[in-house]
């Protein structure tokens, strides 16, 4: 399927690893430009090498700082002179219990709230008008009542959403759309599934069994896939949605 994404500028943050760098080899696929983005020089340099892809640049940035957000922005605009895809990315659900609450509160929504509004609200002003696209990665801790899930974790998400739909009432008049995915339990290498599953693999094969429809993990080509498709003209007409991509999960 041709999506005509060819030379589009992307940028997807927190994509050294994990569900960042699958949506990051997906857009490279498909012939765009892509910068990668992540905090640690040494797992940002690893995922640059691994990709080994001449259409690849990437720039250090902690992105739930705003000055860095901007730097990071402003790196690009110096490069390409304009944005056509956001991919906000970067986020966390694995909570730290050894610091205050209010503390653990400020990191779970600088993670996944602020480090999104940093990246878009400094991008805005170079997104291509009328084809422009921002994609949110979510949860579905955002949408539902997740048993297990960290109260400041899906709180955030949540606010991310709204985030997202009230934003695209903003920016629809400018042609760019803003959408988010909601990914649920998504195995792969390093994450916290792989940890709990090789801890205790009959618990988690349980989990699934009663709570996910097609009782399996998710993959990273999941998300991706539904990135791309999300990013290109087929989807011109969808903007301030959230979509699942949880085999089954959520009851609403």
């Amino acid at each position: 399927m041709n999506l005509e994404l060819k030379d589009k500028v992307v940028l997807v943050t927190g994509s050294s690893s994990g569900i960042g760098y699958e949506i990051a080899k997906v857009f490279l696929n498909q012939g765009c430009k892509v910068i990668i983005n992540g905090k640690n020089k040494t797992n940002l340099t690893r995922a640059y090498a691994s990709l080994n892809n001449n259409s690849l640049t990437f720039f250090r940035a902690d992105v739930t700082k705003f000055n860095q957000s901007k730097i990071l922005i402003n790196n690009i605009v110096k490069k390409f002179g304009f944005i056509d895809i956001v991919v906000c990315n970067v986020g966390s659900g694995k909570p730290q219990t050894n610091i205050p609450i209010e503390k653990e509160w400020k990191r779970m929504f600088d993670l996944n709230l602020f480090a999104s509004i940093n990246i878009i609200e400094n991008s805005l002003p170079y997104i291509t008008r009328k084809t422009g696209s921002i994609i949110c990665i979510s949860s579905i801790c955002g949408l539902e009542v997740i048993s297990g899930a960290p109260i400041a974790y899906s709180s955030s998400k949540a606010a991310l959403n709204m985030y997202v739909k009230s934003l695209s009432r903003v920016i629809g008049d400018k042609g760019i759309r803003i959408n988010a995915v909601a990914p649920g339990n998504i195995l792969f290498p390093g994450s916290e599934w792989e940890k709990k599953l090789i801890k205790n693999p009959s618990k988690i094969k349980n989990i699934l069994k009663n709570n996910v429809s097609l009782q399996k993990f998710g993959e990273t080509q999941d998300v991706s896939n539904l990135v791309l498709w999300l990013s290109s003209h087929y989807a011109k007409f969808i903007t301030g949605s959230i979509y699942v991509s949880d085999g089954g999960q959520i009851k609403c």
